[in-house]
């Protein structure tokens, strides 16, 4: 005899409420009326080096792509930012990659300093044509990956936080991930409070800044004191995957950032089905693993400092040409040698 058998019929209909109730107690997913999901990525602004993109379009697709493919919900956009004097051969196999995937918005875009306030722009415009009164924008680098349920974990505590009627900002920090090498399949689970990969805000679309509006480190430390919430994103999930490779700005002369990652006490060697929960097919691992990385001429990070010394100058001038009119020849002139000097800094980044 069931152990239901033995109690009173009033509370097994009170239990049979309840476990029919049950599933409806998570709440739905937000409304497409409620909210724009936006996934900002940018992808060599200010690189004009072809083997630079041969390696890094070989990690944008089968780590950055293969994680978003990969989503178990899908109301969102990728919006990947490029160099409006992108190479070629590179914009061509990107836009072969978003022929058929309607969900990837590219961008062009001038000088890197252009990127945020391009995609503010973009992102209010957005929301407004298709009437969702709320932005989400979402960080993601265009060589690492994310978990293929964070997509769908981040509307649920977006859900959760709008149904509470704050008009207030919400930051949503997904805490656990691992540090990775790909060239050698190994890496360790880490936390951090304010991730570089999947850290979101979720603001009124006709007010969004977007979650690039300050440093991932910092973003909290600075808008929390002007009432903006934070809702962690814990568990034993871990939502990102950081890759380390030579070509990253962050890999700085003498960090040795990656065999910090591959030799660490507790990495191990996260095999296809470890990495399939990103989206990663062992065919996208094999490629990973047997693709030389290229070798640059000096650290990236030094030739990056110089660049944004040059687009400083860009944009002086161009303050200066709006000041005193687009038909100034002389500005466009000095602008168009120093994007040419921009270029030439960028073009052989790889011996």
């Amino acid at each position: 005899m069931r152990l239901t058998r033995l109690l009173p019929a009033r509370l097994r209909r009170r239990l049979r409420t309840i476990r029919n109730a049950a599933p409806a107690s998570a709440g739905p997913l937000p409304a497409s009326s409620e909210l724009l999901h936006v996934i900002a990525t940018r992808h060599g602004i200010g690189v004009f080096d072809e083997q630079w993109f041969a390696y890094r379009q070989l990690l944008l697709e089968h780590l950055t792509l293969a994680s978003l493919d990969a989503q178990t919900h899908r109301d969102f956009v990728w919006y990947i930012a490029i160099d409006r004097e992108m190479p070629p051969v590179a914009r061509r196999r990107l836009e072969a990659l978003a022929a058929d995937r309607p969900w990837i918005h590219l961008a062009e875009t001038e000088l890197k300093r252009d990127f945020v306030p391009d995609l503010v722009a973009w992102t209010r415009e957005e929301a407004r044509t298709r009437g969702r009164g709320w932005a989400l924008t979402t960080r993601l680098d265009d060589d690492d990956a994310v978990h293929r349920d964070l997509v769908g974990r981040l509307h649920e505590t977006a859900a959760a936080y709008l149904a509470e009627g704050s008009a207030a900002p919400a930051i949503l920090s997904p805490t656990l991930g691992c540090n990775w090498v790909p060239s050698e399949a190994a890496g360790h689970r880490t936390y951090h409070h304010s991730p570089s990969i999947g850290l979101s805000l979720l603001e009124p679309a006709s007010r969004a800044l977007s979650v690039y509006r300050r440093n991932h480190s910092t973003l909290a430390q600075k808008l929390v004191p002007g009432g903006v919430s934070v809702r962690h994103i814990d568990g034993e999930t871990m939502w990102w995957l950081y890759a380390h490779t030579g070509l990253s700005d962050q890999q700085r002369e003498g960090s040795e950032r990656m065999s910090k990652v591959a030799d660490h006490p507790n990495a191990v060697v996260f095999d296809a089905a470890a990495l399939a929960q990103f989206g990663i097919t062992a065919e996208g691992l094999r490629l990973l693993r047997r693709t030389p990385e290229p070798e640059p001429h000096e650290t990236l990070h030094l030739l990056n400092r110089r660049g944004l010394d040059v687009e400083q100058e860009i944009h002086d001038l161009r303050e200066a040409m709006s000041r005193s009119g687009d038909g100034d020849a002389a500005l466009h002139a000095k602008i168009a040698r120093l994007h040419a000097e921009r270029r030439r800094m960028h073009e052989k980044l790889i011996r």
